[in-house]
């Protein structure tokens, strides 16, 4: 099955971008949430991750091209193949039956040891470090805006675990690993520098499970009569394994300004299925479910006479005398107004000069 992997919308009124660098090349094998290519616009210069694991087959787009949203990019193979409706069955070769006279024999029959339970061994088991990325050329730290995840759940790989935000862009960092979640080790709206320590997830290691069992001396029982015939073993019939591909809902990839769109307007992301490629929910699939419904009942004309003689009072907002947070993009632009105020010149001197005798 092929995917084709679009130019996404990096920002409310970005209409195109320019692919400035390909990270894979035609036949290099990409995980999902890999880094695929690097993509420049007016707003922001960052990375397109693949939507689906497979084999880069094609790319449409060439180095400093510039394309429009949701044109094609490249074409990704998973190499997933379709699987037959009906069972396959493996042929075997007809048995033999020869007749032969039973006979009725004196045996022993020991009895073989039972097994004990198994015991488990304990299994190595590893741990990973997430730190803060290096989110471009000249960004030496980042600030932590919100975390995805809490102490004691379960991620899977590239699964978003936090979102970051820096001087140039507002992104999210997918998990490393798959495994449970030990510490969180920066608090929200903490600044720390690139390569810092964010959090420590335990997964366990792919070795197979030790198994023990406790030897049990065996039992003789006394001789038994037995009957010997031709046995026959029956077919059993082989069924190729059908793979699963059924995702929910809550697996889709949203973007932060996708996310920070659908709380605005009041939209649960668990209730929106996702047109975009491998799943993503896209503004328009928000926009689609915060359509409000159709009203069955007609509404009544207002007469002059009904009308109210005089405008009510105005509702006072909610928001009034709570306290927002100060976004990334907000604070460096206060530091860079600040730094403007401290150097540059906040008052001009003119003086005249007579140059009659100079000229």
């Amino acid at each position: 099955m092929t995917f084709s992997v679009t130019m996404p919308a990096l920002g409310e009124s970005v209409t195109e971008g320019t692919v400035t660098r390909w990270l894979k090349n035609e036949g290099d094998h990409v995980n999902v949430d890999e880094p695929l290519l690097e993509v420049s616009t007016d707003k922001v210069d960052t990375e397109i991750p693949s939507p689906v694991s497979g084999t880069l087959t094609r790319i449409v787009v060439a180095i400093d091209s510039t394309v429009a949203v949701g044109a094609e990019l490249a074409v990704i193979e998973d190499g997933l193949a379709a699987v037959p409706a009906t069972p396959v069955i493996q042929a075997v070769p007809p048995v033999a039956l020869v007749e032969a006279p039973v006979a009725v024999v004196e045996s022993v029959v020991q009895t073989p040891a039972p097994l004990a339970p198994l015991s488990p061994v304990a299994s190595p088991s590893s741990r990973v470090v997430v730190t803060m990325p290096a989110l471009g050329e000249s960004v030496t730290e980042g600030t932590v805006t919100r975390w995805l995840k809490e102490v004691g759940e379960n991620i899977n790989a590239g699964e978003p675990l936090l979102e970051v935000s820096t001087d140039k862009v507002d992104t999210e960092i997918p998990s490393p690993t798959t495994g449970t979640i030990l510490s969180i080790d920066v608090p929200v709206d903490t600044t720390v520098a690139v390569g810092a320590r964010l959090a420590l997830i335990g997964s366990l290691d792919a070795a197979p499970l030790v198994l023990e069992r406790t030897p049990v001396a065996p039992t003789v029982q006394a001789p038994v009569p037995v009957a010997l015939a031709p046995v026959v073993a029956p077919v059993a019939p082989v069924v190729a394994p059908t793979p699963i591909l059924a995702t929910s809902p809550g697996d889709a990839y949203v973007t932060p300004i996708v996310r920070e769109f659908a709380r605005e307007q009041g939209v649960a992301l668990a209730s929106v299925v996702g047109t975009g490629v491998g799943g993503r929910i896209r503004k328009e699939d928000i926009l689609a479910a915060a359509k409000p419904a159709p009203i069955a009942a007609p509404v009544a004309a207002v007469t002059p006479s009904s009308a109210p003689k005089s405008a009510g009072t105005v509702a006072v907002s909610p928001l009034r005398g709570t306290t927002v947070t100060m976004s990334r993009l907000r604070k460096v632009i206060a530091a860079r107004m600040v730094e403007s105020l401290q150097i540059s010149a906040q008052l001009t001197t003119v003086v005249e000069v007579d140059v009659t005798k100079i000229a």
